[in-house]
């Protein structure tokens, strides 16, 4: 680490005596609010509140030179009373200290969704994609529930091997209820537990506990998510009717293992379940906020849609729905996710990071402990590294310019805590987004006259970002479209 003492710590607002800039932290359009003091202050933004320290990075090269040159000190989690001790988020390595424990799960996430083993989940996505577009021709109106279902369905068919029926689907109910109490915990000073964590000792019973007793609504659907499919999938292998997962082909591999002790194979079988848990926990949201800023963009944008739509029907042609065989053949496409995830990346702040010893950054002291924020909105939103950065424009990502910012690189995290689930969804973005593209066309929704509504880019604050509700047309191409989406999807099913 760099000597920092004596040094100051970064610019940011004036903090008041003893609770510091507490009143400064955001509780809502958090993104937003830390992008107005980054036009302030500039790359780095500090903050502290009670004498807790968070800075807030602002900038691409910035990001690169602490979580990335620098990952060793700024890949730590803080403690989390509120989503660890009492939601019952503890197992999931996302939110674990960086150590021993935190490395065995993330190699073994890793060894299983790395960028080499990803096609063989293609056949499963290409299968959901085609039975979303034919949900979307039969209920266009219920378009957030489709996109919900098909992120679901994908997710716990790679890692459980189980196939969901239907949107009121149990583990579909349970998991949302989970994240949903995550969403609003994630904001650093969410809950006065985090910054007293003395309170989490506190009787649920008593009147200025209410954070306990939300905790532990939350809490039983945390346990069940991680859980019940985990069990049904033992259940399976037991009866011998499971199928391939990532959780029955890593149990089935373990029963194999004569080399470990019983106390291996029970932290073996944990392992395992943590971190299927925690695929369906970071796939399910992520995904959808993603597609539905599509579906909106498409609207705002109906000129990206048409010059997509001519790329499409030049390679792919009429007869069919485009394939992950064709990807290479679509950079515009490409481009099209790519900008997607840039104009709402679906985690604008992500998880905080920690840095683990004090360091010298910059001429600036940045404390130990300090929390740490990627604050990726404002990164994928600098007008000096993406001109015109409001207007969603997939041409930025067709040059071959090296200097050009991969919001890839951005929106999935950073450094060591980059989600290792990013190449599968990725590609769960490109084959929906195609599909949709080569079946649909994409219009405004209409009011009671059948006049077009007017559509604004507006979103919703937190951990994950979704668009506020919109009305939208969606229509075959044609009837040959039509035909082909039935009969795609038949042979899906």
């Amino acid at each position: 680490m760099h000597a920092a003492r004596g040094l100051p710590t970064p610019p940011g607002p004036k903090p008041a005596p003893i609770i510091g800039n507490l009143f400064d932290i955001p509780r809502e359009k958090e993104s937003l609010a830390y992008n107005k003091m980054a036009k302030k202050y500039g790359d780095l933004t500090y903050l502290s509140v009670l004498g807790k320290s968070i800075l807030v990075v602002n900038n691409y090269a910035t990001a690169q030179e602490l979580f990335e040159k620098r990952s060793a000190n700024y890949s730590d989690r803080n403690e989390l009373p509120m989503i660890n001790d009492l939601m019952g988020w503890d197992w999931s390595f996302g939110h674990m200290p960086y150590g021993p424990r935190w490395k065995m799960h993330r190699t073994m996430f890793h060894r299983q969704f790395q960028s080499s083993v990803v096609s063989g989940f293609w056949p499963i996505q290409l299968k959901e994609a085609h039975k979303l577009v034919r949900r979307m021709l039969h209920a266009p109106e219920d378009l957030i529930n489709h996109l919900r279902f098909n992120s679901a369905s994908t997710i716990m068919n790679v890692t459980y091997g189980i196939e969901i029926r239907d949107e009121e689907d149990h583990y579909i109910t349970v998991a949302e209820t989970a994240l949903d109490g995550m969403a609003k915990a994630a904001n650093p000073g969410a809950f006065f537990v985090d910054i007293f964590p003395i309170l989490k000792h506190v009787p649920s019973w008593m009147p200025f506990a209410g954070f306990k007793r939300k905790a532990a609504f939350w809490r039983k659907s945390v346990l069940e998510m991680r859980n019940a499919p985990f069990e049904t999938v033992t259940k399976a292998i037991k009866e011998g009717t499971a199928s391939p997962s990532f959780v029955s082909n890593l149990l089935t591999d373990l029963e194999l293992r004569k080399d470990l002790s019983q106390f291996n194979i029970a932290e073996e079988t944990e392992t395992i379940r943590n971190c299927a848990g925690l695929a369906y926990a970071a796939g399910a949201e992520s995904t959808v906020s993603a597609l539905s800023s599509f579906m909106l963009a498409m609207i705002l944008y109906p000129e990206v849609q048409e010059k997509a739509r001519r790329e499409l029907d030049s390679v792919v042609g009429l007869g069919r729905l485009p394939d992950f065989s064709d990807r290479g053949s679509l950079p515009y496409v490409d481009a099209t996710v790519k900008e997607v995830l840039r104009w709402n990346p679906v985690a604008p702040l992500g998880l905080p990071h920690m840095a683990t010893k004090e360091d010298e950054f910059r001429g600036y002291r940045i404390p130990a402990g300090t929390l740490v924020l990627g604050n990726s909105w404002t990164i994928l939103h600098d007008p000096a590294t993406f001109p015109d950065p409001m207007t969603f424009n997939p041409d930025r990502f067709l040059s071959k310019d090296p200097s050009v910012v991969d919001p890839v690189n951005v929106a999935f995290g950073y450094g060591r805590r980059i989600c290792p689930g990013r190449f599968m969804a990725e590609g769960q973005l490109w084959i929906s987004i195609a599909c949709i593209l080569s079946a649909f066309e994409i219009m405004p929704g209409l009011d009671e006259n059948g006049r077009p509504i007017k559509t604004e880019a507006a979103f919703a604050s937190g951990m994950i970002c979704h668009p506020l509700p919109f009305r939208t047309t969606i229509k075959p191409r044609s009837e040959k479209a039509r035909k082909l989406i039935e009969q795609t999807a038949d042979l899906a099913a």
